[in-house]
């Protein structure tokens, strides 16, 4: 077996000294409950199964407490397979190993032993079991196959493998493919969280239950013995379910099974009361411990009666590797953030608690509800925001905030990460389309809120600073009715900070470690053309992944300041920075081949061109033509853009850089040989030709 590449754990002992090694390793008593015989001894075979199965009895307290934490867990890491876009077939919470413990718990309820054992005692509802059977045949189908496309043992399904596991699979396509493994795989996590909670109440017994008599919230609504429940007599209706939602969400308990089946009966009503939008607010005020409640209500198709434009969202995958979350999973996540951030005692918490805390909630849960549909999903996500407002019975204004919210959702973070914060153009044309300050105050709250939900990739200290820095300045706008004259202290402070570098009149380089774990680079030389394009280049060569860059004139001399990371870690050594330096050193004096050995490493790492994105925004700013170009994240990519324009002349007087995923967005504010800005339609079609050949062909620079 080792011969043929499985990797198998071994053994030989006696009987007995296997059933006493199961009843002090959990994982060895799991593995053997799924002891099968190959070969040998049938009897043996048998003695040993007994031994182990009549031990998973009187161990059950603590395979049910252990096994149940271990379920836990996986929802918490590696995450819920239904909602991951790289899940994890088999330890993510709703996959393999949430099915094999139910096998194994079940055992410990005696004959017939696994999961049947837990239909028959009730703790797996029957009409559960089928669908189980078929999410297991599904996940084993997937798994098998990702190990077919990747020849190896890996369980988690990237996105760079979904297709050709698709394929294997005989799936129309990735997402189809996705949102069928999505769905089983909730059916599979709502199983196993109930079984072990059920589990865990009859371990504790009567006299250690939450309480022994029904604790009514509401007419029809009850807490009893830890759960939220409807009475006997109650009617199932809106307001009935939404009361126990909200009651379930506060307290942090889950729905009483048979009530949640319940569920089932709810059917669609015309428009809310106030009283229900009111209730359904208080819902998602509940945060974090709301989004189980969601997931409980969508299990038994609740949700969608309640909102129906949820069925549109529900499992639909965000194919790039920015996003953590399916759609719906996202959603819920920014609500949980937004809710978060009204209890925050920050700056943060400070300002969200300015805003209104139903419209920020509301537009959390629908700011990408839109995706999915054609065209922008932004604009699409607005108009849904209206029906779903309107139902709620909101009144004209708050609905056309709740739509300009949902519509503009992404409009702080963009303009904060790839606009010159510095130009009081961008602040004035930023304050114009906020408006006012309230709107200002719920779109920054939003932005926090949707950020963090999206991903590590979305939301760091850097992109922290910069929105800050747009919100304040944004808000001093709208107080005092106009631009304040000092926007461009950040480029005075700049200068300022490196005067010692720039009056050395010759090349000279200053490294920061910041305590946002940026790296900092400065570079000061006598000005020219394609200056940055081989400043760009070097640190191309070194590692350093740049994230964002500024260059200004002063008197001759350039002032370049860039700032990323140092992916080899070649330069957190004196040595390395030094190296560094003497390579830019040769290469302005032409001593150096940059651009060969640019070229060298773009071909031996470059992936096949992708999309190209080229928009010019001649309104940005009143001295610079502002070009932002979207693109696939390849080696040395503002290094070749920078060359770019030294070929052609122009002038590059800003650089923002902002990584999104496996894709990069590159601004840069330019001048012609002049100084002036561009806008002459025919240059302008130059240079977006220029950048597409020169990007979407597979040579490296010019």
């Amino acid at each position: 077996m080792w011969d043929a590449g499985f990797v198998l754990g071994h053994g030989a002992r006696t009987v007995k000294a296997t059933a006493s090694l199961a009843d002090s390793d959990l994982h060895a008593l799991t593995s053997l409950l799924d002891a099968r015989l190959i070969a040998g001894s049938a009897d043996l075979h048998q003695d040993l199964v007994d031994r182990v199965r009549g031990l998973a009895v009187r161990r059950r307290s603590r395979l049910v407490a252990e096994l149940g934490a271990a379920a836990i867990g996986r929802r918490k890491r590696p995450g819920p397979v239904a909602e991951m876009l790289e899940p994890n077939l088999k330890d993510g919470a709703g996959g393999l190993r949430d099915l094999q413990s139910l096998q194994w718990v079940g055992w410990a309820l005696g004959d017939p032993g696994g999961e049947a054992a837990l239909v028959q005692s009730g703790y797996v509802q029957p009409t559960d079991a089928a669908p189980l059977a078929e999410a297991r045949a599904m996940l084993l189908d997937l798994r098998v196959a990702l190990h077919r496309v990747t020849n190896g043992r890996a369980d988690v399904l990237l996105l760079q493998e979904q297709d050709a596991v698709a394929r294997l699979v005989q799936a129309p396509d990735a997402d189809t493919m996705i949102r069928s493994l999505a769905g089983v795989a909730r059916l599979v996590g709502w199983a196993v969280t109930d079984a072990f909670d059920r589990l865990a109440a009859s371990e504790r017994g009567p006299a250690g239950r939450v309480g022994h008599r029904d604790r009514e919230v509401v007419a029809g609504v009850v807490v009893r013995d830890g759960r939220v429940a409807f009475t006997a007599d109650a009617v199932v209706d809106r307001a009935l379910v939404l009361h126990a939602a909200a009651t379930a969400a506060e307290l942090g308990v889950a729905f009483d099974r048979a009530s949640l089946e319940r569920c089932r009966e709810l059917v669609p009503e015309s428009e809310w009361s106030p009283h229900e939008a009111e209730v359904f607010v208080k819902l998602l005020s509940a945060g974090r411990r709301a989004v189980a409640v969601f997931e409980a209500l969508d299990h038994v198709g609740a949700l969608e009666i309640l909102l129906p434009e949820w069925e549109h969202v529900r499992f639909l995958p965000q194919r790039n590797a920015y996003h953590r979350f399916n759609v719906d999973r996202h959603l819920l996540e920014a609500v949980a953030e937004c809710a978060a951030l009204l209890d925050d005692n920050g700056f943060d918490g400070e300002i969200a608690r300015r805003a209104r805390a139903d419209l920020l909630l509301l537009a959390a849960l629908l700011h990408d509800v839109g995706k999915g549909h054609r065209g922008d999903h932004s604009e699409a996500g607005a108009e849904t925001a209206v029906v779903v407002g309107r139902r709620l019975r909101l009144d004209e204004s708050d609905l056309t905030t709740l739509a300009w919210l949902v519509r503009h959702h992404l409009l702080l973070a963009d303009t904060a990460t790839r606009r010159d914060l510095s130009d009081p153009r961008t602040i004035d044309r930023f304050g114009r389309a906020v408006g006012n300050s309230a709107r200002l105050d719920l779109l920054y709250a939003l932005t926090v809120g949707d950020s963090r939900a999206t991903g590590p990739a979305a939301w760091g200290a850097g992109k922290a600073a910069l929105v800050r820095e747009l919100f304040a300045k944004t808000d001093a706008l709208l107080e005092e009715g106009v631009v304040a004259p000092a926007l461009a202290a950040e480029r005075d402070a700049t200068i300022a900070r490196y005067e010692h570098l720039t009056t050395k009149r010759e090349l000279a380089l200053e490294w920061t470690d910041r305590d946002d774990g940026v790296l900092e680079c400065a570079v000061a030389a006598p000005d020219r053309t394609g200056l940055l394009a081989s400043v760009a280049g070097v640190l191309a060569l070194f590692g350093f992944d740049v994230r964002e860059a500024v260059a200004y004139g002063v008197g001759g001399m350039a002032l370049e300041v860039f700032r990323g990371a140092d992916r080899f870690g070649r330069l957190q050594e004196s040595d390395g920075r030094r190296e560094l330096e003497a390579t830019l050193d040769a290469a302005l004096r032409g001593d150096f081949p940059v651009t060969a050995r640019l070229h060298e490493r773009i071909r031996r790492y470059r992936t096949p061109p992708g999309d190209v994105s080229i928009v010019f925004d001649l309104d940005a700013s009143d001295t610079a033509t502002v070009v932002e170009i979207s693109a696939a994240d390849e080696v040395a990519l503002l290094a070749r853009l920078a060359s770019t324009f030294a070929d052609l002349g122009l002038d590059v007087r800003l650089a923002k850089v902002a990584t999104l995923g496996d894709r990069v967005v590159d601004v840069f504010y330019l001048g012609d040989a002049q100084g002036r800005k561009i806008t002459d339609r025919l240059t302008l079609d130059r240079l977006k030709a220029t950048m597409l050949a020169r990007l979407t062909t597979d040579y490296a620079v010019p």
